[in-house]
């Protein structure tokens, strides 16, 4: 299941999602911690487009001067001084500042100065009578605007700012150096805020757009680390779901199930590298006579004990111990010649003699075979591994294992070895 923390972040990105989609003109800011992360996600991002758009304002500037050479002849040499030397210097040292990535509010206020100067330049080259300089005036200013609001992105409240102080600008340039009347000036005042509120409208939408892709982006990267968490989980669940479908819920040795894949596995291993594989079959003597008169629960302690001392014989972690039946365990033992079968089978028959069955709760049905636990096993190696042939290794081993039970039970016997 997701995690608690997942819905805690999720909840609220969920709600700016709605919140940003359902209302035309919501509030440019999320909620403070939401805010904060997000800022801290995009600042590196828009101070270097922040940056690269200072050196544009600082170009677009300079041709400007193309211009002037034609409306303001008389004031070119200022003009020259403003748009190639002063500003551009001023727009590169604001570019390198804004490399440096910083704060949102230290950025705004910087893109603002220059932008402000920028007006103030306009405002003093372009003063004195003149539809020519009026309009000269009114593309610069308008041309400014549109850098600020859409190609550098501000944030929608300082966007508003530069608005207003781009309509308050033209309305003070008309009313002082313009001859019109006053309609007149109320009119180009019109355009001029009509054309700032419709960069001020799509500033807005681009900025929503960017605070929407950014939530819809973290809600994805939420909903696919819960997945991946999920899947993580799950296959945990799977592994120990296989790993208790082949283990034996009494002894918690493999079963048979595990065995027939195992025995499968070791046998193709041998046919390819040309070692021997040996096999033991271990049975419990008397198992039946104790399980009758001491009952079942007893006869489970005496598996799980035998089930133990049978595992600790095995050489190391190569050799393979099932349960084969009910009180019956199969060892496989790859790389082991018939001598050192015979040497695992011998130390796991002598483990079980010495350490004996459990306490009884029960009298003992026939003393003179007593309580004491002790198994019998039979010893098998082959040679040769042709294809699908394991099935002559288990034969044997249960042949011999038939013979030590015939012979008296508590011993081991071995049968020839499979060529």
């Amino acid at each position: 299941m997701p995690s608690d923390q997942s819905r805690r972040l999720n909840k609220p990105i969920q709600e700016q999602i709605d919140h940003l989609r359902s209302h035309r003109l919501a509030r440019m800011r999320f909620i403070p911690a939401l805010e904060t992360q997000f800022e801290k996600n995009v600042s590196w991002v828009r101070s270097r487009r922040l940056s690269y758009a200072m050196l544009l304002m600082a170009l677009l500037n300079a041709f400007l001067f193309l211009g002037d050479l034609r409306s303001i002849p008389s004031r070119i040499r200022t003009s020259g001084f403003l748009r190639l030397v002063f500003f551009p210097l001023l727009a590169l040292a604001a570019a390198l500042f804004l490399r440096f990535n910083p704060r949102r509010l230290v950025r705004g206020i910087t893109v603002i100065a220059v932008a402000g100067v920028a007006a103030g330049s306009f405002f003093y080259l372009y003063s004195g009578p003149g539809e020519t300089l009026l309009a000269h005036m009114q593309a610069s200013l308008m041309l400014l605007l549109l850098i600020t609001n859409i190609v550098m992105r501000l944030r929608w409240s300082y966007a508003l700012f530069c608005s207003v102080a781009y309509i308050v600008t033209s309305i003070a340039f008309l009313r002082i150096n313009w001859t019109a009347s006053f309609l007149g000036t109320l009119g180009l005042g019109s355009v001029s805020a009509c054309c700032a509120a419709m960069m001020l409208l799509a500033n807005y939408s681009l900025e929503r757009d960017e605070r929407l892709s950014y939530l819809l982006q973290q809600s994805n990267d939420l909903k696919n680390a819960e997945l991946n968490q999920l899947n993580i989980e799950l296959g945990q669940l799977n592994r120990e779901l296989e790993v208790l479908s082949h283990l034996d819920s009494l002894t918690q040795l493999a079963n048979r199930t595990a065995f027939d894949r195992r025995v499968r596995e070791l046998w193709q291993d041998a046919a390819e590298t040309g070692q021997p594989l040996s096999a033991v079959m271990i049975d419990i003597d008397h198992f039946k006579l104790v399980n009758d008169t001491q009952g079942h629960l007893y006869g489970d302690a005496v598996i799980r004990r035998v089930a133990a001392l049978v595992q600790q014989s095995m050489r190391g972690h190569g050799d393979f111990a099932a349960r084969y039946g009910g009180e019956e365990f199969v060892l496989l033992l790859p790389g082991a010649d018939l001598m050192t079968a015979l040497s695992v089978a011998e130390r796991a028959r002598m483990m079980v003699h010495t350490a004996g069955a459990p306490a009884p709760k029960q009298p003992v049905a026939r003393p003179e075979i007593g309580l004491w636990t002790t198994v019998s096993c039979g010893v098998a190696t082959a040679l040769r591994m042709p294809d699908a042939d394991f099935v002559r290794l288990l034969h044997a081993a249960d042949t011999a294992l038939y013979r030590a039970k015939a012979e008296g039970r508590n011993r081991v016997c071995a049968a020839a070895p499979l060529v």
